[in-house]
């Protein structure tokens, strides 16, 4: 039960994983920012759009990964096989639902999101390509989710460095040999992703002795649904609230000019690389936050949350202070032009109070998610992303002439207040008689 509850043996490879993806995704900005820094702005329209979508079926993982971790805690192995096909089923369904919608509604999205003209031809060809990968992330995310929770966490992080190396790889040939452009990444994008599952599947199979029983899939439980849905509804809902307060607060930036578009994409996946190491350590808290409370230790679950809180605000603040300091360094990396330099400048020394608090917060989000008391971030989120996130930025971007800078101060006070409001949640135990096993 030991190697169950490592932190370590979680938190590396989890870590490694994410890194590895946001690496992909940073080099295939810097790889078409070099190309075109107007196009940078076409590819970010997508990728929030895809964002969206993706949450929408992430609830079922969420749901599936808790679920999976209490009953292992508890020793309930049925419970587990059953909520591991059922949820792998629906989720399949709902991307292939999802990649349908935006193959024939995602030119609607884009004018929702105010894409400029010049940006718009490419970004609904990417945006379509990338209707195509929900299928393939569906299952993906499903299956990795398992794997991790199985405390193998390691062999997530070789599927990303194989996919990773598949679609740089193609996107290096797409964009330095082809005029193919974001057509041709998106390609990548798929490939890679279908490489991803078929190892997944291996590993599931062949490592764990888990097998995957066609019959299985269609055998849909009441009870164990409810197990699920009742931690991922939540969850989704309130991931579903992050993306549109973002999706919004992305419209707000676009309507400031294409420059400010193409930071907006090009800054937002360098604040994507920061939160990492509070990501980790959040989503391997999870994982034993859950199996402990399967086995009714709530107060070793207590203790542990709060000291890994301490560990990720520390390790944040060591780099999210490399990335300030580094920042010209960053922005020459890119190949950033005069104009684009000093829109950004501003949101290096933002981010000290943003990620700060976006780790304080993701660590309480996803401990009281793991215990089954899900319900209260969603609502939360509802209060501050909609209702201080972006009146603030708003204002302070359109009325006071903030600009990007007052979007992003409303980030802010939505990742702090949140934060405190979740931290005195578990700090009221509450949450303890929240278990779904």
């Amino acid at each position: 039960m030991s190697k169950q509850l490592s932190l370590k043996a979680l938190v590396v490879p989890i870590f490694l994983d994410m890194f590895l993806r946001f690496s992909s995704l940073m080099l295939n900005t810097y790889m078409v920012s070099q190309h075109s820094a107007y196009l940078v702005g076409s590819m970010g329209a997508g990728n929030q759009i895809l964002d969206l979508f993706i949450t929408i079926f992430s609830f079922l993982s969420v749901g599936c990964s808790v679920v999976i971790a209490q009953a292992l805690g508890a020793r309930d192995f049925n419970l587990a096989k059953k909520a591991m096909h059922q949820s792998l089923f629906l989720n399949a369904l709902l991307g292939f639902v999802c990649g349908a919608i935006i193959l024939f509604y995602g030119d609607n999205l884009l004018h929702f999101l105010n894409v400029p003209e010049g940006q718009f031809s490419q970004a609904s060809i990417y945006l379509k390509m990338l209707g195509i990968c929900l299928f393939f992330d569906a299952v993906g995310i499903i299956l990795a989710s398992i794997v991790r929770v199985y405390n193998m966490a390691y062999f997530v992080t070789l599927t990303s460095l194989v996919m990773n190396f598949i679609s740089v790889g193609l996107n290096y040939y797409t964009l330095h040999y082809t005029n193919w452009e974001l057509w041709g990444v998106g390609l990548a994008t798929i490939i890679g992703r279908v490489a991803a599952i078929f190892i997944l599947l291996i590993v599931l199979i062949f490592r764990l002795k888990i097998k995957i029983y066609f019959k299985e899939l269609f055998n849909l439980e009441k009870e164990v649904l409810k197990k699920v849905l009742k931690i991922g509804s939540f969850s989704a809902g309130e991931n579903l609230i992050w993306i549109i307060q973002y999706t919004i607060a992305l419209s707000f930036v676009y309507s400031l000019g294409a420059e400010y578009a193409s930071v907006q994409t090009i800054y937002f996946q360098i604040s994507m690389f920061i939160m990492l190491t509070g990501a980790a350590f959040s989503i391997a808290n999870e994982i034993i936050i859950g199996k402990l409370v399967g086995a009714r230790a709530t107060n070793v679950a207590y203790k542990h949350t709060w000291r890994v809180l301490y560990l990720s605000l520390f390790v944040t603040l060591i780099v999210v202070l490399i990335n300030f300091f580094g920042k010209d360094f960053i922005m020459d990396k890119l190949g950033l032009e005069s104009i684009f330099r000093e829109i950004m400048l501003p949101l290096f020394g933002l981010s000290i109070v943003l990620e700060l608090g976006r780790t304080f917060n993701i660590v309480m989000v996803n401990s009281l998610r793991a215990s089954g008391d899900a319900k209260f971030p969603f609502i939360m989120g509802l209060i501050f992303m909609l209702g201080v996130s972006l009146p603030v930025g708003y204002t302070l971007c359109f009325h006071f002439g903030f600009g990007i800078v007052g979007v992003w101060i409303g980030f802010c006070f939505d990742e702090w207040l949140r934060g405190l409001c979740n931290a005195y949640r578990w700090k009221s135990r509450k949450w303890q008689d929240k278990a779904v096993v």
